[in-house]
Formats: C-alpha cells, sequence, structure tokens
C-alpha cells in the first residue's frame, strides 16, 4: 500500500503538472507530464492487481502531499527528485520482498525501479539542458505553434 500511495500521488501530481503546462501555452512539456501520469497510473493499477491476488486491501483513499511546482522548471526538479524517491522506495520494496521469499512481487518492484531510473535521467536532462540553453531557450522549445485545437 505505500508503493499504491506513492504511485496514485505522482499520478495526481503529473497529471496537475501536465495541465497547468498546457494553460501556460507549454504543451510539448504538458504532454510529457501527462504520459507520464497515464505510465503511473497504470503501475498504481497493477500494483492494487497484486495487493487483490495476496486478498489485501488497496488503500486508494490515502495520498501523500501533492507538491505544485510554480514553474516549469520547479515542476521538472520536483519531478527528478520524486524519480529519485521512487527508486530508492521500490528498490527497498523489492529487497523486503525478496527476504519474505516473494520473488514474483520483487521482480514487479525491480521493472519498475528500471523505469522510474529512465525518468529520473530524462528529467535530469532537462534540468541539466535549462542550464545549458537558459530557462527562456529551453521553454521557447516547447510551445506548439500550429493551429489551435478544433480550428
Amino acid at each position: 500500500n505505500e508503493a499504491l500511495t506513492f504511485e496514485l500521488t505522482v499520478t495526481n501530481t503529473y497529471f496537475l503538472h501536465a495541465r497547468m503546462l498546457d494553460n501556460w501555452g507549454l504543451p510539448k512539456l504538458g504532454k510529457v507530464f501527462y504520459t507520464l501520469s497515464i505510465d503511473e497510473m497504470k503501475d498504481a493499477d497493477a500494483i492494487i492487481n497484486r495487493i487483490l491476488m495476496f486478498e489485501g486491501h488497496p488503500n486508494v483513499q490515502r495520498l501523500g502531499n501533492i507538491a505544485v511546482g510554480e514553474t516549469p522548471e520547479e515542476m521538472l526538479a520536483l519531478a527528478y527528485e520524486s524519480e529519485k524517491a521512487a527508486v530508492k522506495q521500490f528498490n527497498a520494496a523489492a529487497q523486503e520482498c525478496h527476504d519474505l521469499g516473494d520473488h514474483g512481487t520483487a521482480a514487479v518492484f525491480e521493472e519498475y525501479v528500471r523505469d522510474e531510473e529512465q525518468h529520473a535521467e530524462w528529467f535530469e536532462a532537462q534540468l541539466e539542458a535549462i542550464q545549458r540553453v537558459g530557462v527562456q531557450g529551453y521553454l521557447a522549445q516547447q510551445i506548439d505553434a500550429s493551429a489551435p485545437p478544433g480550428s
């Protein structure tokens, strides 16, 4: 349930950030956050199924604190820290599962670790890009100047 709480919290955070970025006219970056929110929701779904398989009770009512970025750069930094925290939590969960002899669930967590590491690397690369080209240069690349929806 701790992993489920983490995934549900990140899902909501990324979804909110996606909508904020879209609203600010940065749909390319918004799409990245939206896609990740869906990926995290799928992870939460898999965790729910795993809990139910073991006759447990998934707690979908509990969420962690949602840290809302006030700027795109802060959103990227928060996401980077969140992904690193996920790697740490899922590694610990995998080890605990191995210790209990539940190698199947450990393998699930190990797969999540690899996914979260890739996400962390992407966010880290975006933060490094901002340092290299400046925040304005970076954000200019996140604008989609095509025709507005419905036109």
